[in-house]
């Protein structure tokens, strides 16, 4: 049987494995054909698995694990005396097995190896016979070090390494007398060894002096890093050095050392899977065959994206935008960590600040970061894609990095990375950030009205999502608002649909959250910004024909002239009417603009002025309707408000020549024209209850001083407005 074949048959065993099978792992694992080391490694992972199904607690699994390879290391131990390179078998599975079963690698390595030749106990254990071999060189000596540095990624095995064999780490990653790549090897380790913890009652300058000579001892560390990257002496040691660099690269710090150098940059980027055209003048491919020649390409490696990914990620992150109690709890956490008080806890880490990430986001495009994504995009992982989304989202932070990261490419990476809906919310708030600011027609390609729809899901997830912070809820809205002033067909889009929240993804049950309920719910949210936002997707909304007769009412199925009737979907559709008219009374201009747009637009329904006329005065308030759309025309768009001894707050009609805000004006009087029409076509006895309510508001008078201000401002758009205040007027008469 050959050894793919045997390896294969091991993958589908549910037996343990015997200590022959132990025996042939080990040998496989070691082959220079990384086609049977990659197979023995996915065999020792099942062996592993099928040990733990046993159950039991961790030692116990640690003590079967134990007894597994136990045969492999004594027989390594008893060959060793007279051949050191007789254990590079047994250390090469013992590295596979390091992060699958540290504790029982440990136990492997630590256990006595029974007495000596004076028959007295002996101290000495397989992992000081390796330390004692790995003096000299030999092919012993990378197996060693990849041992050490596999279990220094591990809880179990990093405080052994660190007691064991830090100095013998230390030597060999500065030596040049060492096998293939020790040196390298060493380094990745000490890397993972991350810094000592602190010790109760330390004094305050011996931890800042340990602190700072641990930061210098890293960024050591990652210049000998830099170098192999830049010198790519061996292709074999390029993804430890990955993963040394994706420790390192946690440190704030150590990211501006990597950004620092260009040569290193580009070195680092060039590992990344780009396909290289071939030379020649003239193209060897049809221009009909274009389409197949991603399908031609090799195979991409995932754990070398994955370790690019991960450095570039960790490269351009910025600390995430926290709320007041989390903010609170970050600094509780430093205090207790540092000791220190309130205040002096407050500083911040150079290397965290926005200007530090922004430069390390300049380094990185002017090295070809976005073309090297194009890539690494390849790969078929989850993990890849997941990073990838944060990298896109933190180029495109700044507004000035979006318009390059889209002409390099970088808008086709974030839409492979979308279409797996498994991602987080990092894919769809990059989206998000390049919809707002860039016009539809330049992002998406043509037709871009059909092809902006597919950007309509990764932002209904954004917008509804239980996970997404309030800023992330803003961004999808103002996303949504550009979307649908493209065409109806997105406006129904978004009135129509239904999103699974995240735990529905997981499984765990089926219902569903329309995205419109979240906009109006978000309508009356206690952000300001938030609420303007949702209230300007509504006003573009109202332009759609669904959206219309979603908000007017219509959609109800009650297409009357009547007075709409209480209860039931009547109710719901005065409710979302009287919402935006409780919007056009609040403090921000932006939001009364939106809100009262989207009511000049809905008012030309007979449904909707139906709704709004007798809704009468909004619940909880005596003011009516008539007393708030009179506040549009207030002089400035400002809303004088005092409160009566009853606690209700009404308005102050003001006597001012200063003219209203022309927007607010010029749709308050495209509201009022439409009511009014509708109230000449009711029932005479039922149109004088209403028009005795718009006289006690007082609506025609401060429509005629909004008037005469208008047309004392001598502006071409304010005399425009007063023309139509003055035909506004003659609806009054009945």
């Amino acid at each position: 049987m050959s050894t793919e074949a045997r390896l294969k048959t091991l993958l589908q065993s549910k037996s343990s494995a015997s200590a022959d099978d132990v025996r042939f792992l080990a040998t496989a694992i070691s082959s220079p054909s990384q086609n049977e080391s990659g197979l023995a490694l996915l065999a020792l992972s099942k062996v592993v698995d099928t040990s733990n199904a046993r159950g039991g607690d961790d030692a116990a699994q640690a003590a079967r694990i134990k007894d597994t390879f136990d045969p492999l290391v004594s027989d390594a131990v008893a060959q060793g005396a007279d051949d050191p390179t007789s254990f590079v078998p047994a250390v090469s599975l013992l590295a596979g097995l390091a992060p699958l079963a540290p504790a029982g690698t440990v136990a492997l390595i630590t256990q006595p190896l029974g007495i000596n030749s004076e028959e007295e106990a002996s101290d000495l254990d397989p992992l000081g016979v390796l330390l004692e071999l790995a003096e000299l060189p030999s092919t012993l000596q990378p197996a060693v070090a990849a041992l050490l540095s596999a279990l220094a990624g591990t809880k179990a095995g990093r405080g052994l390494v660190r007691d064991r064999a830090f100095e013998y780490l230390r030597a060999a990653a500065s030596s040049k007398d060492v096998e293939g790549d020790t040196s390298v090897l060493c380094t990745v380790a000490l890397s993972k060894l991350g810094r000592p913890d602190p010790q109760v009652g330390e004094p305050e300058e011996q931890r800042l002096t340990r602190d700072e000579h641990s930061l210098e001892g890293e960024a050591q560390l990652a210049k000998t890093l830099m170098e192999h990257i830049k010198s790519s002496t061996s292709a074999q040691a390029i993804l430890p050095t990955l993963e040394g660099l994706s420790v390192l690269s946690t440190r704030p710090a150590i990211r501006d050392v990597l950004c620092s150098d260009p040569e290193f940059l580009k070195a680092f980027l060039t590992l990344s899977p780009i396909p290289q055209p071939k030379g020649g003048s003239l193209p060897v491919t049809p221009r009909s065959s274009m389409g197949s020649l991603e399908e031609a390409l090799p195979p991409v490696s995932a754990a070398l994206c994955f370790g690019l990914v991960t450095v570039l990620a960790h490269l351009v992150a910025r600390k995430p935008v926290l709320s007041e109690q989390d903010q609170q709890m970050e600094r509780l956490r430093r205090m207790a960590i540092s000791g220190k008080t309130a205040l002096e806890a407050e500083d911040e880490d150079p290397a965290e600040r926005d200007d530090a990430v922004e430069n390390r986001v300049v380094a990185l495009l002017k090295a070809g970061v976005i073309p090297a994504l194009s890539g690494i995009v390849r790969a078929e992982s989850p993990r890849v894609r997941d990073a990838l989304a944060r990298i896109c989202l933190g180029l495109v932070e700044e507004q000035s990095h979006r318009a390059p990261f889209i002409r390099d490419g970088g808008f086709k990476v974030l839409t492979t990375v979308l279409r797996d809906s498994k991602q987080g919310l990092a894919a769809p708030q990059a989206l998000a950030k390049l919809v707002i600011t860039t016009p539809p027609q330049l992002l998406f390609p043509p037709p871009h009205q059909t092809n902006a729809l597919n950007a309509l899901s990764p932002l209904f997830i954004l917008l509804v999502s239980r996970e997404a912070s309030l800023l992330q809820q803003f961004e999808a809205l103002m996303a949504l608002t550009n979307l649908a002033s493209i065409d109806g067909q997105v406006g129904a889009r978004i009135i129509d649909a239904k999103v699974a929240t995240p735990d529905d993804f997981k499984g765990r049950g089926r219902d569903e959250t329309k995205v419109i309920d979240k906009v109006e719910e978000l309508m009356l949210d206690d952000n300001n910004l938030v609420r303007r936002a949702a209230t300007e997707l509504v006003c573009n909304l109202v332009n759609s024909e669904a959206g219309f007769a979603y908000f007017a009412g219509e959609a109800d199925g009650k297409e009357s002239n009547a007075k709409v009737e209480t209860g039931g979907k009547g109710v719901r559709s005065t409710a979302r009417l009287g919402v935006l008219l409780l919007l056009t009374d609040v403090d921000d201009l932006p939001t009364r603009l939106a809100a009262s747009g989207a009511l000049a637009i809905l008012t030309e329904s007979p449904t909707a002025c139906a709704a709004v006329v007798a809704g009468g005065a909004i619940s909880g308030s005596q003011r009516t309707v008539w007393d708030r759309l009179g506040d549009l025309f207030e002089p400035g768009g400002e809303r004088p408000d005092v409160e009566d001894t009853d606690g209700q707050v009404r308005a102050v009609q003001t006597v001012s020549s200063a003219p209203p805000d022309m927007g607010l004006a010029h749709r308050g009087a495209v509201i009022v024209a439409n009511l009014l029409e509708y109230v000449s076509e009711l029932p005479k006895a039922e149109a004088k209850t209403v028009r005795q309510s718009i006289a006690e508001s007082r609506l025609e008078d401060r429509l005629t001083g909004a008037a005469r201000a208008l047309t004392q401002s001598r502006q071409e758009e304010g005399m425009q407005i007063a023309m139509m205040l003055a035909q506004t007027k003659k609806l009054f008469v009945e």
